[in-house]
């Protein structure tokens, strides 16, 4: 495998986020850049998988509701929760993806250990889970597409409380009566900051999909500009294509 390269967006809506990405698999699709993370928090939005249904509006409470090209159900992103987009090539015709999702799992998993915090994916719930097995709580997500064998959307880890607060009402990833949790609400001492997490996140990303580790984070003026349309001419960056295809999400 190659090198892996990241980058940490701070504070970045949903829509751009999206095109930004698309953008980067195309120019990662024809050659032009190496694999990368985007990592970043968005404001709060409603997603939804290509084929679930829209959520009761009642849940919604006044956020935005997009409906994406990815697997699963619906989940929630907003403040306080660390957000990875990779754009990765996979083997030829995107195989692979069960074990990259693997690896992005484990990778999240190291990260909640080294702050003390124990954590283990769960066989046929994709995401990252604490607690016991009779009373598990989500701590991260994970929702993937691929398209021309690159990686699309990606993994959602709850940092601190605002992000548990933003699940209320709502059945994460379709799974009723599941709670989530956070690494604020699993750690007694104070967090690293979100730009330190993203670090130990994207070099536990490198090591478990066996890529180069680059430390040096990459500046986000080095990224395409966002044109304000994806790669792919739609607007907003969603939307199935002949290309694309859909994977889990949990």
């Amino acid at each position: 495998m190659g090198e892996l390269r990241w980058c940490f967006l701070g504070r970045v809506e949903y829509a751009a986020a999206r095109r930004l990405q698309t953008r980067l698999a195309d120019l990662r699709a024809r050659g032009g850049m190496e694999d990368l993370v985007l990592l970043l928090e968005h404001g709060p939005v409603v997603t939804v998988g290509r084929n679930a249904p829209l959520p009761d509006p009642r849940t919604v409470r006044d956020r935005p509701v997009v409906r994406t090209d990815r697997g699963g159900d619906v989940t929630y992103h907003g403040p306080g929760q660390l957000v990875g987009y990779p754009v990765c090539r996979l083997p030829a015709r995107g195989r692979g993806v069960r074990s990259f999702v693997s690896a992005i799992e484990h990778a999240l998993c190291d990260v909640a250990l080294s702050l003390g915090i124990a954590a283990t994916p769960r066989r046929g719930y994709p995401g990252v889970w604490t607690g016991p097995e009779h009373a598990p709580r989500k701590l991260a997500s994970i929702g993937l597409g691929v398209r021309r064998a690159i990686t699309l959307h990606g993994f959602a880890l709850n940092v601190d409380q605002r992000a548990e607060r933003g699940f209320e009402g709502m059945a994460p990833c379709g799974l009723a009566g599941v709670q989530v949790t956070s690494l604020a609400s699993l750690r007694a001492r104070p967090l690293p900051s979100m730009e330190t997490l993203a670090a130990r996140l994207a070099r536990g990303v490198a090591i478990r999909t066996e890529r180069r580790w680059v430390p040096e984070a990459l500046d986000a003026a080095e990224l395409p500009a966002d044109d304000g349309e994806s790669g792919d001419g739609r607007s907003d960056g969603e939307g199935p294509t002949e290309h694309s295809r859909a994977f889990l999400l949990g």
